[in-house]
């Protein structure tokens, strides 16, 4: 461990910091892991087996009991006194077993349709509606029929007579049968006077028979909405037609009816919980493995412009070319070839369906999808402008970002996973491989070596049975020691008895244990290094025939036992240290190799971030500092801290979260402003100054926003594995698709060709995103100087401790199948030392104040520091909500991260009993606590995640489905839309309805570096490599949830 690498682990110290004439430079400190390598780490105060077990990454089967209901064994389930008070009708029927269907009318449904026992008649259809083809909502027993009086009110504009008609419909109705034929009919071509699938030909009689036999009980009138356009279509601020004759108006209203229905199917497939309530109310439910066809069919269907055909009406989708011509129109050809059986038929189409899963509706300049293209081919040119042959040229960093410069810094460790359950194993195992292929020349080596002195044994006969008796140890025991006590030792006298003769006898046993050879053993620290050491000398011992066998081999090739100790004693410093991911010149090639490492190794809630950007600021310090030095009193001289700075950077993240393996191509625009007083006090005799500089930094403000797409593949439910592979097909794919790429010239845009080839595939618009702190702080220097004005140099050391408040983070996907909507808040204490020195024309002292550096106004002042920061305390509580097609994730959850591994153990010792209730192992969880504190490292972090439960779940989906059909009600019902937005958020704040998940710590590591002039104004570019990995966790126990 490195003198830095030990005054880190000592003092805490979590970042520090280098200042040199051209820029700045922070990162992390590079710390080995003790978990890795115990030898380096304090002794171990407890011993677990069990804690060396790999952890499980799954989801538990049943909630957490809590609280009393743990104590006295009974399960923990919500009640209603758990639940907000309801505060309107909707809240209010779906809490109900038998909701109040009159109450529901008159809420959703316009006063002028409801006469003449309408709305009873609607009351009594939705009241007798069978819901038991789906599964119950826990503590929402009436959600599905409020969900389906909100889709009849929104397809119909709160007709209730239409509303009546059309739930009579969606009875009859048997969808899949009915698309098929309308696919076949399409498909095939209708011939003149032929009947289609839900309307036969005009001028038959037959049927206007059966249109006049299903008119409406107000003898055959066209329906018509409030505002006097005909319901059921969108363009419902167009004036009412003049009333036709009785038949035709018989026909109209048929259509009227259908079209409503269709609408209403749309309007509940679009909702979390409403495609169920769709499922249970028609005649034939779809079967499960069309179900995602027919969601995505209503969908693409519901989006369909106007122009071409009614929305929401299948049928009229597939029999009008020109919607057919868009991408809604082959998503729904996609959708129904499916639906019949003709997967070829349907397999062109494919991008189509997958576009419109992700809300991608249509194609062409100014649309969403042009804009996704077009981020997805500046992955390209962000790699044309990181190469050597750009980087020579003078650039504004600014407007010429790439993220993949910053590989140059390396990806952090991201690709690393659990020290111990991961990382010290495969180390062990390197260094049982190393000592077993070392045995064999250790004895070679000792035939012909002279013993070090009488009665003694040569010292490479010892070391190989040093090495017997280690390997002789089970595994999961360390290999490598820290002396050797005096059973081993006897063991080991045994071993060398045996090399030194065919049959020993006890007295040359004896007479080995009391040689100062074998007592010096106790002493001996073997690990890596000690193996190296003795694997160097046997490697070039005179006369060995290993040697002379390096010597003699053809063509430089090593024999295999050098190769073999060579190859796993790196290997295992590897596992300890982490590899060098530096990429030092950027290429297409290298970018590729660098993200399939990442892919093939990355676990489980690991996070790589790259940026690379510019930066441009001002501020006051030097000069009123200048001043003040001129004008000021002889003991006291003031200054104003004020100071701006604005930043743009390029953003590149690759992530695998619990649910998928992620992509983030991005812009990040940046602002930071302060406002701060300081002083520097003591005695100014011309020549020379010393004395006491103080700065308090009052306010400080930093606020980022985020702007750009991700690409994501699911992880649940399938192999990881197959994941790696297909995530790594992505990628080739992105990279020789887009700009400069092998197949960049294609006339197929990139984003069609990647919807085509991973059906699976999400791709989001990122929403609002970013992050925010406010600061304050103070800092004190004891600082000196000496020359004149145009020669003076000074020095600084110092420390200060700033306040960080309001720490968020949020992220928001705007589209997208799987979106992820992440919430982050949070504070945090650091404490900083430092010493710097600076020369050149300035009236100033130097200081080494962290929050009052990186913006300064300088007049070409040269300056050399370094700088220490230590967390000294924080905690920020997360939220992350994963939607899946509309649904919540069952790996949503909730987490609370602690900065210091005391405040974390502080927390969770009362928690411990609702864990073990969870289906914690006691033991394992005594044993990860123990890793924890005893491994503890400044870059750690430590938190508790707990995921929503099923029942909350299933209550989040059905609040969202009523929030989403509120939108669609012509007067927007805010009233019931706000309730429910309410109800939604106290169920997050709920204890309840959230159960233990993980336990975890967190390493996190970073780079960053500033380089640039700060003459007046700053204008620097900017490198950062950020990234996190768990270190060590322990997952309740549990079955691995199913896709839907």
């Amino acid at each position: 461990m490195s003198l830095l690498s030990k005054l880190s682990h000592c003092f805490g110290i979590a970042r520090v910091s280098y200042d040199t004439p051209v820029g700045q430079k922070q990162q992390t400190p590079s710390i080995p892991s003790t978990a890795v390598r115990p030898l380096d780490g304090p002794a171990r105060r407890r011993t677990s087996t069990g804690s060396t077990l790999p952890p499980r990454g799954t989801v538990p089967t049943a909630p957490a009991v809590r609280g009393d209901s743990a104590r006295n064994g009974a399960p923990a389930v919500e009640t209603a006194s758990a639940r907000p008070a309801s505060t309107h009708v909707l809240l209010d029927a779906m809490a109900q077993e038998a909701p109040d269907s009159s109450a529901l009318t008159k809420a959703l449904f316009a006063p002028a349709t409801r006469g003449f026992g309408v709305a009873a008649d609607l009351a009594y259809e939705l009241g007798r509606a069978d819901f038991s083809r789906m599964p119950p909502i826990p503590g929402l027993p009436g959600a599905p029929t409020v969900l389906l009086a909100q889709a009849l009110a929104a397809a119909t504009g709160g007709d209730a007579r239409l509303a009546r008609d059309a739930l009579a419909f969606l009875r009859g109705l048997d969808p899949q049968q009915d698309i098929a034929a309308a696919w076949r009919q399409q498909a095939g071509g209708l011939e003149d006077g032929t009947a289609s699938v839900y309307l036969t030909p005009e001028g038959s009689e037959q049927g206007d028979e059966d249109r006049a036999a299903d008119a409406s009980v107000d003898g055959g009138s066209a329906y018509h909405t409030p505002d006097g356009s005909e319901p059921g279509t969108p363009e419902r601020s167009l004036p009412a037609s003049p009333r036709p004759s009785h038949a035709d108006a018989a026909g109209d209203a048929m259509r009227a009816v259908r079209q409503a229905a269709w609408q209403a199917a749309a309007a509940l497939a679009g909702t979390p919980t409403g495609f169920d309530v769709l499922q249970s109310i028609v005649a034939q439910p779809v079967a499960a493995e069309h179900g995602r066809d027919f969601a995505l069919l209503l969908k693409a269907a519901a989006a369909v412009p106007a122009e071409h055909a009614v929305r929401g009406d299948p049928a009229a989708v597939l029999g009008n070319p020109a919607a057919l011509g868009t991408l809604t129109g082959k998503a729904v050809a996609c959708a129904a070839a499916r639906m019949a059986g003709e997967v070829d038929a349907a397999r062109p189409h494919q991008w189509a369906l997958t576009a419109v899963r992700n809300d991608i509706f249509e194609t062409g300049p100014g649309t969403h999808f042009a804009a996704i293209n077009s981020r997805l081919m500046k992955t390209g040119r962000w790699i044309e402008r990181a190469t050597p042959e750009r980087g020579r040229l003078l650039r504004n960093p600014i407007f010429g970002k790439s993220p993949f410069r910053a590989l140059k810094h390396g990806t952090q460790n991201v690709e690393r996973g659990p020290a111990i359950a991961r990382h010290r194993l495969a180390r062990e195992q390197e260094l049982r491989r190393a000592a077993t292929a070392l045995v064999g020349p250790l004895v070679a080596a000792a035939e012909r070596a002279r013993a070090p002195g009488p009665g003694q044994v040569p010292d490479a006969l010892l070391r190989a049975a040093v090495l017997e008796h280690c390997l002789q140890t089970p595994a999961p025991q360390p290999l490598e020691r820290d002396g050797f006590d005096e059973a081993a030792r006897a063991d080991i006298a045994l071993r060398l008895a045996g090399r030194l003769s065919p049959d020993p006898g006890p007295d040359l046993v004896q007479q080995l244990k009391q040689s100062t050879q074998l007592k010096a053993l106790a002493d001996l620290r073997l690990d890596s290094g000690a193996m190296g050491e003795w694997f160097g000398e046997v490697r070039g011992a005179p006369g060995n025939d290993g040697a002379q066998e390096v010597q003699e081999a053809q063509g430089g090739q090593e024999v295999p036992w050098v190769q073999t100790v060579s190859t796993a004693l790196a290997q295992a410093e590897e596992e300890a240290l982490g590899r060098d991911t530096r990429v030092p010149m950027v290429t297409r090639e290298t970018v590729r190799s660098a993200l399939k490492d990442i892919i093939a190794n990355i676990e489980g809630s690991s996070r790589l971030r790259l940026s690379s950007g510019g930066l441009v600021g001002v501020g006051l310090r030097q000069i009123t500092s200048s001043i003040s030095a001129v004008a000021s009193a002889f003991f006291l001289r003031g200054r104003v801290d004020g100071r701006a700075q604005r930043s743009r950077q390029a953003v590149f993240e690759i992530a695998m979260p619990p649910y998928d393996m992620e992509l983030v191509l991005g812009s990040q625009r940046q602002v930071s402003k302060q406002i701060g007083v300081g002083a520097f006090v003591g005695p100014d005799i011309g020549v020379a100054k010393a004395g006491v500089n103080v700065d308090t930094l009052l306010y400080g403000r930093d606020d980022a926003e985020i702007e750009g797409i991700s690409l994501r593949l699911p992880r649940v439910g399938r192999p990881v594995p197959e994941l790696r592979a297909e995530f790594s097909a992505l990628v080739d794919a992105l990279l020789d698709g887009s700009q400069g790429g092998a197949q960049a010239d294609d006339a197929t845009p990139l984003l069609q060709r990647l919807l085509q080839e991973f059906p699976e595939l999400t791709v989001n618009r990122i929403g609002e995103a970013g992050d925010g702190r406010r600061r304050h702080g103070v800092g004190a220097d004891l600082v000196g100087s000496i020359g004149q004005w145009g020669a003076k140099v000074s020095a600084s050391v110092g420390g200060n401790v700033e306040a960080q408040r309001n720490v968020t983070r949020h992220y928001a996907d705007a589209t997208g199948r799987m979106r992820v909507e992440r919430s982050i808040e949070g504070n945090a204490v650091r404490i900083g030392v430092g010493a710097k020195v600076t020369a050149g024309p300035s009236a100033s002292v130097a200081s080494q104040t962290s929050f009052s550096g990186g913006v300064d106004v300088s007049l070409a002042t040269t300056q050399f520091g370094v700088g220490a920061e230590r967390i000294q305390s924080g905690v920020s509580h997360r939220r992350e909500a994963v939607y899946e097609d509309g649904r919540l994730h069952p790996l949503s959850f909730v987490e609370t991260e602690y900065q210091t591994v005391d405040a974390f153990m502080k927390a969770l010792k009362p928690e411990k009993g609702a864990w073990v209730d969870a289906g914690a192992d006691p033991e394992r969880l005594e044993g990860l606590l123990a890793d924890i504190r005893q491994h503890a490292a400044p870059t750690h972090s430590f938190a508790v995640r707990h995921i929503v439960t099923p029942e909350a779940r299933a209550r989040n989906d059905a609040y969202r489905s009523a929030m989403q059909l509120c939108e669609q009600h012509p007067s927007g019902l805010p009233q019931a839309a706000a309730a429910l937005a309410g109800t939604i958020e106290s169920q997050w704040q709920d204890p309840a309805a959230t159960q233990p998940y993980s336990l975890r710590s967190y390493e996190r590591n970073l780079v960053q570096a500033t380089q640039g002039v700060d003459i007046v104004v700053q204008f620097a570019s900017l490198e950062a490599a950020e990234a996190s990995h768990i270190d060590n966790r322990l997952d309740v126990p549990a079955q691995r949830p199913r896709r839907a």
